[in-house]
């Protein structure tokens, strides 16, 4: 109850921070929701000319595509501040969440928001509908989102991670999250050999856009274990990353006021 009362003060607070500018905000919303359709008229044309690849069709990219959007739209929304972790690790500011009694990753992800994401998770919602798979499987769809939200979350904390054990690297994370959204938001059935062990180990994003849609698609109940075992141990994983960074973590002696 402690941090479901802390989740709704930390969303409200940036729910009126960003309402303080109401036109700037919903403008940003339309743009985001217009700029992810444009990206799928794009492979709509792909679709209409090769109809299936590696046995994915237009509908399930749209499904694959909505669950990513949905789930990268709750994570900016509630868990911003993972991204600003590196930051935080590099400037040895890290000491103003140590220091209070409450769940470090938890108080750290919970410490930004970014409300314009909505545009993100509505696009997912409508993107999940218009696929078809809301009306035909809609318990098994929600079941995925869980895991997907978790495995989003799982999979900033991961990359974050890095900023403890190298030096001035909070570009660099820029980048490899740039590129684990490429990645996810492309039709996975296509990836083979040494590419597709890649989303396997190191960048495991196939337990987040592969694996669950195939579980939705066919009803295999193997795929829905893969999905759930992949997410809980790469979870697992990227907290293990986080203590052990943090006996690596040298304090900047920053005294900073955090008005939450």
């Amino acid at each position: 109850m402690y941090y479901l009362k802390y989740l709704w003060m930390s969303v409200s607070t940036n729910v009126r921070l960003a309402s303080a500018f109401r036109f700037a905000f919903i403008l940003t919303i339309l743009i985001t929701i217009i700029k992810q359709f444009l990206f799928l008229i794009c492979w709509k044309y792909f679709f209409a000319k090769y109809k299936v690849v590696h046995g994915w069709s237009f509908d399930d990219m749209l499904l694959m595509y909505g669950i990513v959007c949905f789930s990268v739209g709750v994570i900016e929304v509630f868990f911003l501040g993972l991204k600003e972790l590196p930051t935080l690790i590099e400037n040895g500011q890290l000491d103003t969440y140590l220091l209070q009694p409450k769940n470090v990753i938890l108080n750290v992800a919970l410490s930004k928001g970014d409300m314009s994401a909505f545009g993100e998770m509505i696009t997912g919602i409508i993107l999940m509908i218009y696929s078809g798979y809301v009306a035909k499987a809609f318990i098994m769809l929600i079941l995925m989102l869980s895991m997907t939200l978790l495995f989003m979350f799982s999979l900033l904390l991961y990359l974050s991670c890095f900023a403890f054990f190298l030096r001035n690297s909070s570009d660099f994370i820029r980048e490899l999250n740039l590129n684990a959204m490429i990645v996810v938001s492309q039709p996975n059935s296509a990836y083979q050999g040494a590419f597709k062990m890649f989303t396997l180990t190191l960048m495991p994003v196939a337990f987040f856009s592969f694996f669950p849609i195939e579980y939705i698609r066919t009803g295999l109940v193997q795929y829905g274990w893969l999905s759930l075992f992949g997410t809980v141990l790469f979870f697992g994983v990227a907290c293990w990353m986080f203590q052990v960074g943090l006996s690596r973590y040298e304090s900047g002696n920053i005294i900073a006021y955090r008005n939450q």
